[in-house]
Parts: C-alpha cells; sequence; structure tokens
C-alpha cells in the first residue's frame, strides 16, 4: 500500500511538471512584459529570451512570439544594446512583415527604430490555413502574402518535384495580396497529391528578399455517380419488320425448280433425240417456275411492323430521358467534388529552387 501510494505521489509531481512546463512559455512571457513595465530591464530580457528559447511542449505561437520580440528590442534598446535590440526588430519582420509596434504602448524612441529596421529589411511571407476544405469549381483556396517593402513577386503552384503547375500571380505587392486557386489543374482536373506553393521575388539583387514556399497535401473527395443505363438490345426491342425467310426461300425455290426444268430432260435425253419444239417448251417451262418465284418473293418480302416501330421509338426516347437524367445528375454530383487541403510549415526556400 505505501509503495502504490508512493508511486501515485510520484505520478501527480509529473503531471504537475508537465502542467507548468506546458504554461512556462507563456507565464515567462507574461513575468517578462510585467519587469519590463517596472523597468527592470536585466530581469526582462532573461524572462523573455527563455519563453523564446523554450521549444517544450510547444513554442510559443507566431503572434505571441512577435509581442515577446518586440518586448525583448525594446528591453535591448534600454539597455543600451542597440544591435541586439536591431536583430530582434528582424525576426519579428521575418514573422509579419505587416506588424507595426503599439505607438500606445511604446516610445518613440523604440517604434523609431522599428520603422528603420523595417525599411531596411526587404522580407516576404506567405500565410495559409493549416486546412481548407473546398469545393471544386465553387469555392477557393486562399493565401496572403505579405512583404516589408514594395515587390516584385510570382506566386506559383508546383508539383513536389519543382515541376511547375499553374501561376497565380505575378506582380507587384505593396504591403499584402490575397492569392486565390480555384482547386483545379491547368487541364481542368481536381488535382490529387503533393504540392509546393512558393512566392518568390522578381530579382537576384543580393539583398532581395528570400522566398518563401509552404507544402500542401491536396485529398479530393469525389462523390459516388449513379451507373448508365444498360443499352437497348432486341430483346426488349421488337422486331420492326417481317422476317424475310420465306420470301429468300420461295426465290430460291423457283429459280432451282426452273433450273431443273430446263436441265433435267437434257440430262435424261440426249439433245439430238429431242425435237426443237420440246426444247423451246422446257425453256418456256423453266421460265415461268423461275418467274412464279420471283413473284412469290415479292409478296412475301419483308414488311414493316407499323406497331412495333411505334413500340421501339416510345422505349428508345424513354432510354434517352433517363440517360440525359443520369448525365446530368452525374455532372451535379461532380460539381460538388471536395478538396481538403493541408498546409505544412512556411519555410525559406533555397534559392535557385524551382
Amino acid at each position: 500500500m505505501t509503495r502504490a501510494a508512493g508511486f501515485l505521489v510520484l505520478a501527480l509531481c509529473i503531471s504537475g511538471a508537465r502542467i507548468i512546463q506546458a504554461q512556462s512559455a507563456g507565464e515567462l512571457l507574461g513575468q517578462g512584459v510585467h519587469a519590463y513595465q517596472a523597468l527592470e530591464y536585466d530581469e526582462a530580457a532573461a524572462l523573455l529570451g527563455q519563453s523564446l528559447g523554450l521549444a517544450s511542449p510547444a513554442p510559443l505561437a507566431d503572434s505571441l512570439r512577435t509581442r515577446a520580440l518586440t518586448y525583448l528590442a525594446a528591453t535591448h534598446l534600454f539597455r543600451g544594446e542597440r544591435d541586439s535590440a536591431v536583430a530582434a526588430f528582424r525576426q519579428v519582420i521575418f514573422l509579419n512583415p505587416r506588424y507595426r509596434p503599439d505607438e500606445l504602448i511604446f516610445p518613440p524612441q523604440v517604434t523609431n527604430l522599428f520603422q528603420e529596421v523595417r525599411r531596411t529589411t526587404r522580407t516576404i511571407a506567405v500565410v495559409v490555413p493549416p486546412v481548407t476544405q473546398l469545393r471544386s469549381r465553387v469555392d477557393r483556396f486562399k493565401a496572403m502574402v505579405l512583404t516589408s517593402s514594395l515587390a516584385n513577386v510570382a506566386v506559383t503552384l508546383a508539383h513536389a518535384d519543382g515541376s511547375a503547375l499553374k501561376e497565380l500571380y505575378r506582380g507587384p505587392v505593396a504591403d499584402s495580396l490575397l492569392v486565390t486557386w480555384d482547386g483545379l489543374t491547368p487541364s481542368g482536373a481536381p488535382p490529387d497529391g503533393r504540392y509546393v506553393l512558393r512566392v518568390a521575388p522578381l530579382t537576384t539583387e543580393p539583398d532581395a528578399p528570400r522566398a518563401r514556399q509552404v507544402m500542401l497535401d491536396v485529398r479530393q473527395d469525389v462523390p459516388d455517380t449513379l451507373p448508365w443505363p444498360a443499352p437497348l438490345t432486341t430483346p426488349p426491342l421488337l422486331p420492326e419488320q417481317t422476317s424475310g425467310g420465306p420470301a429468300l426461300r420461295s426465290l430460291a425455290t423457283g429459280l432451282l425448280a426452273g433450273a431443273a426444268v430446263v436441265a433435267l430432260p437434257a440430262v435424261i435425253a440426249p439433245a439430238k433425240d429431242m425435237k426443237g419444239g420440246g426444247a423451246d417448251a422446257r425453256y418456256v417451262v423453266g421460265a415461268a417456275v423461275s418467274v412464279s418465284g420471283l413473284v412469290a418473293f415479292f409478296a412475301q418480302r419483308p414488311r414493316p411492323l407499323e406497331a412495333n416501330v411505334r413500340a421501339n421509338a416510345s422505349q428508345r426516347d424513354a432510354w434517352k430521358r433517363k440517360v440525359d437524367q443520369v448525365k446530368a445528375e452525374n455532372a451535379n454530383r461532380l460539381q460538388k467534388t471536395r478538396l481538403e487541403v493541408r498546409a505544412g510549415p512556411v519555410t525559406v526556400a533555397e534559392r535557385g529552387a524551382p
């Protein structure tokens, strides 16, 4: 029982330590701001530096990191450490080029130094939501491009291997720019895979801002579509004319019988034993039999069955309407294809990277 109680106390201590550690970054920031306001600059510098350096369990969010760096820069300035203040302000500008210190909180010597650093620090930032869900062809993925000063940039979307996919914007950005993407490739199809959103300056000057990029993991959720109707066959289609078999049989029978009338007597008796009149009669009879076969053919030739033709036309119209309905419904469902875009962390792109 004593050992179990000891383990319980140890577990509670560890849990308590984790809670304190999880809150320590924010607490250190608050204590550092309080020390700055009390003009205790040495203590403020130590506390603010600790809050910025703490990475476990999680570092400060960008907004809190910007606040901590601003107070740290002001602290360094009042301690006579101007270079350190400039370095801290540069980090602020890299985090958020649009940021400005509050003039109601910080005195002019702090805000003036920040503006001086901002004028000489050229940087680009891109802000994207961590997760975006959009309907393809309807909604748009949005990214905010930020610059510390006027810059000409190109915003491109590329495959993970660096091959270009689509250029989203090319031109000047004075402060901020909202860039959108319809979620489609140049071929008009929704993509599926990993992509790179890159914001790069259109200059090669040594002091040009560094390009920024963010990995996008795109997955599409394609809705189910209806199957196409089965093609019409016979059956269920009815025959649309009478059979041609009897007519062909009558024709064949007449022709064969006529040929037999002409040929068989010549086979049975030599031609020299037959008188001319008998031969002529034989040809007349053969021709008559053949003609009777032709007459029977035309009398029994295929004829359209009007009732069946009308019934089949009705079935074809109904089948075509069903095909059109399925086509329209599938097109409507495909319009509702949803994309999920998950963005990774924003990183500095290597110079010369595609």
